[in-house]
């Protein structure tokens, strides 16, 4: 199997150390509002990498994070639920979009049961012991708000910034430029983050005995759960190219700093998707969301299809003709597979073979359509021919659009 290793920038054999057990760790949704299109290629593709290790490799363990506090969720909890203590209002806004988000996922196809969720909240006391080893190693310094992790420190140890490349100083300085926190370097990143008045908070003791109550920062939190529930470096990472930088760098510098190992051998990121040319995101409002889709009456296998006809690693934008085309391509499937009721199954079989080989290519999810589509074609043709009989092999392309795929007919 190929895959693309960010972390090497290059096309590369997929070999585990460990076949038998993939260890494989996806960043998650922060749950304060709907998903978007953006978000939901990531996990499509997160999906889809599973199912191909899985059946490639054998026994795939896939964490996922649940991003239950940091700013966003903070903010919108105290807005919506002005009233409640400041950790009831958080647990309550957040369970109420988790539930949406998997949801979602289950009806565009993701299998979120093979899937390990955790949120943050439940791995505080984790993160705050994770925090106090970067502390020893003096790779953390206290602030008068908060903890943070020291950039140059680490820079002085090992090469920081592996995954995005970029020019240390230069780069940070660009992508915090409205950070007010006190900081010995405006690279540096909150791993702990003081209570402000009305915030939801959790007691943190230092080694020295000063109590710092507050919330843990966002980067620590994907870093710890992936090693409290993965034993040994992580085999892939996967997420979407904007967390590169600095979320995986970061996550990167902390696991080295506390135990001298990488955290991944391998990292696979997912383009962005656009809309009206620009990056889909909520602060800009550019949004094609998954609820407003289904409450539309799209059927979801069209939203999974029209991902897939990108290749993971592509930036595209999202248009409606695209959409219509994977109705159209729904439509022929299914046609195909309730015809195809023959006897000769060879065709079918072919064509498995080929979606096989183009899912072990790199993720080739729109060469294993193309192939899928040539089967279906092919079938309709025969049905269409009164002379000829009908080409067997329909339930068996049903189940490799199901299993390998994630697309039910």
């Amino acid at each position: 199997m190929r895959l693309f290793n960010t972390r090497g920038h290059q096309l590369r054999q997929f070999t585990p150390l460990r076949p038998d057990s993939i260890r494989m760790y996806s960043c998650g949704p922060t749950v304060y509002n709907h998903a978007h299109i953006g978000n939901l290629s990531s996990y499509i593709y997160a999906d889809i990498l599973r199912r191909t290790l899985k059946q490639r490799f054998g026994t795939t363990k896939h964490v996922m994070n649940i991003t239950d506090v940091d700013d966003k969720t903070i903010r919108d909890s105290l807005a919506k639920y002005p009233d409640r203590p400041p950790r009831q209002a958080l647990q309550r806004l957040t369970d109420h979009y988790q539930q949406i988000f998997l949801d979602e996922m289950r009806a565009v196809g993701n299998n979120i049961d093979d899937i390990t969720l955790v949120k943050a909240t439940d791995s505080i006391a984790e993160i705050q012991q994770l925090i106090l080893k970067l502390l020893e190693q003096k790779v953390a310094y206290v602030a008068s708000d908060g903890i943070y992790f020291s950039v140059d420190t680490y820079a002085k140890k090992r090469q920081y910034g592996q995954l995005s490349h970029i020019d240390l100083h230069s780069h940070h300085q660009e992508r915090i430029v409205n950070d007010e926190y006190d900081k010995d370097n405006p690279s540096d990143f909150a791993l702990w983050k003081k209570q402000k008045p009305g915030e939801p908070a959790w007691d943190f003791t230092l080694a020295d005995g000063t109590r710092l109550t507050g919330r843990p920062g966002w980067h620590i939190e994907c870093t710890m759960i992936a090693r409290k529930f993965i034993d040994g470096p992580l085999t892939i990472q996967a997420g979407g190219s904007d967390l590169k930088f600095p979320h995986h760098d970061l996550g990167a510098g902390h696991s080295w700093a506390v135990s001298n190992r990488p955290h991944a051998l391998h990292y696979a990121h997912t383009g962005m998707v656009g809309l009206d040319g620009h990056k889909m995101s909520k602060s800009r409002g550019n949004l094609v969301l998954v609820s407003k889709l289904r409450a539309a009456g799209v059927d979801p296998n069209t939203i999974r299809l029209t991902i897939m006809d990108h290749h993971y690693r592509e930036d595209w934008f999202w248009t409606d003709e695209d959409l219509k085309k994977a109705q159209a391509r729904l439509d022929l499937y299914r046609q195909a597979v309730e015809s195809a009721n023959g006897t000769d199954s060879s065709a079918a079989e072919q064509a498995l073979e080929k979606v096989r080989e183009y899912l072990a290519d790199d993720l080739k999810t729109s060469g294993a359509l193309m192939a899928l589509d040539t089967w279906a074609i092919s079938a309709l043709e025969q049905v269409r021919d009164g002379n000829a009989e009908p080409c067997g092999g329909g339930e068996l392309i049903r189940d490799t659009l199901s299993a390998r795929l994630g697309v039910v007919l």
